[in-house]
């Protein structure tokens, strides 16, 4: 199935501004899909009379903890689920795949780490001129992307679960260089009954805060 914060970033691409995006199921493979907005100011990805995911706008409520340093974030991903075994858990995931070829996917692999008392997943990030948008920056739905698997990887790294991503909010506060490495985090921030909630942000390579999410993830078998 597609990746859902790929998906979502579809979304960002096509509305100003901060928004949430709602997955309501799996996005198939090889399908020709259609966006389409209705009379409400709510945006869907439809497969036929299915509604696949829908977003609207949205702000994002958030309150970031600070980042490690570019060294601090790249020796955690020593600790990355993604180099669990041979494989890692999700081999040839879009977001966190060790198996998929630089360029082809974004290849973040957050591991755990603390800074100021705050329990993280931190990794860098290599963005690769395939992921361009417009003079050199970061297209946004990679940046959105981005912000996918290291909400999972917030309870993964330190032996909980996450399955399904439900929901996500996202902002964008500056534009991303395409050609420079960038700090990736997540955190946990709780669960409501059988939903786990994770905030992700990622920073420039000075520390900067570009962007961030909050996400609903569904664990498999809840």
């Amino acid at each position: 199935m597609g990746h859902g914060g790929y998906v979502a970033g579809l979304f960002a691409e096509r509305i100003d501004g901060p928004l949430e995006v709602t997955l309501r199921r799996p996005t198939p493979l090889d399908t020709q899909l259609v966006f389409r907005a209705s009379d409400d100011g709510r945006h869907e990805l439809v497969d036929g009379d299915a509604v696949i995911a829908e977003a609207v706008r949205k702000p994002l409520a958030i309150e970031v903890p600070p980042p490690p340093s570019l060294a601090q974030a790249i020796a955690a991903e020593a600790g990355s689920p993604s180099h669990h075994g041979e494989q890692g858990v999700h081999p040839v995931c879009f977001g966190c795949g060790k198996r998929r070829d630089p360029g082809d996917a974004l290849r973040i692999f957050v591991g755990p780490c603390e800074v100021d008392g705050h329990a993280l997943v931190a990794g860098g990030f290599e963005p690769r001129s395939a992921f361009d948008g417009r003079d050199g920056m970061l297209a946004r739905r990679y940046v959105l992307a981005a912000l996918d698997c290291p909400g999972a990887f917030a309870f993964i790294a330190r032996g909980g679960r996450a399955g399904l991503l439900g929901r996500i909010a996202f902002e964008q506060y500056r534009e991303v260089p395409g050609d420079r490495h960038a700090i990736v985090i997540g955190w946990q921030m709780g669960g409501e009954g059988r939903k786990l909630l994770a905030g992700t942000a990622l920073f420039d390579e000075h520390g900067t805060l570009c962007a961030a999410a909050k996400a609903t993830w569904f664990p498999r078998g809840a």
